[in-house]
């Protein structure tokens, strides 16, 4: 009997110590992988679709929805970065659209409907959000929603080669605007 005990609480220490597989990485680790211009110790936060939905219908911050396949995406994650750091803010909301969006999922199609009337359509006329597209929100009010090379670059063949040092400064900007009005009703609310 005394082995068998003994045995059992063997067992439990090895499942406690190497029962718990790969190790985890955090947010900012798994984005520096995915996003490496934004580097370590980036802000950003991983949401699914479903998750992004509800904090677009119902929550606050700042929503990235993009992909890391996306060269937009990339340099985008920088300039937004810049911007909500230069607010003191410590988290963007992430979420990664790509699967989501090829098998039209339920969180995708939420977010297509919260996003209804601020989205470009695709070739067949449907609302469809494209990457890289981020907004600022509170409790299902978008304050401030850009998708500015998401679509259309202007005949711009990479991104390094669109943003000029004037057009950074004028997202930048826009970012900060609707990050203000962010926190200023953030200041101003009552969770009473």
């Amino acid at each position: 009997m005394y082995k068998i005990i003994l045995l059992f609480i063997s067992s439990c220490i090895l499942l406690q110590c190497y029962g718990k597989g790969v190790p985890q990485i955090s947010d900012s680790e798994r984005f520096a992988l995915e996003y490496p211009l934004a580097g370590s110790g980036n802000i950003f936060v991983y949401r699914n679709a479903h998750e992004t939905a509800d904090i677009l219908a119902k929550g606050r911050g700042i929503v990235f929805i993009g992909f890391k396949e996306c060269p937009w995406c990339q340099q985008y994650a920088v300039y937004l970065q810049d911007a909500a750091r230069e607010m003191e803010i410590d988290k963007i909301y992430y979420c990664d659209i790509k699967e989501d969006r090829e098998n039209n999922s339920e969180g995708y199609r939420k977010i297509v409907s919260i996003f209804e009337g601020y989205l470009q359509n695709d070739d067949e006329g449907r609302p469809r959000v494209y990457v890289p597209d981020v907004s600022v929100v509170s409790r299902g009010r978008i304050i401030t929603h850009d998708f500015e090379t998401s679509k259309e670059t202007l005949g711009y063949s990479t991104p390094q080669e669109y943003w000029n040092d004037e057009r950074v400064n004028a997202l930048k900007e826009r970012l900060r605007k609707g990050i203000g009005i962010l926190k200023e009703i953030i200041s101003y609310s009552c969770d009473c």
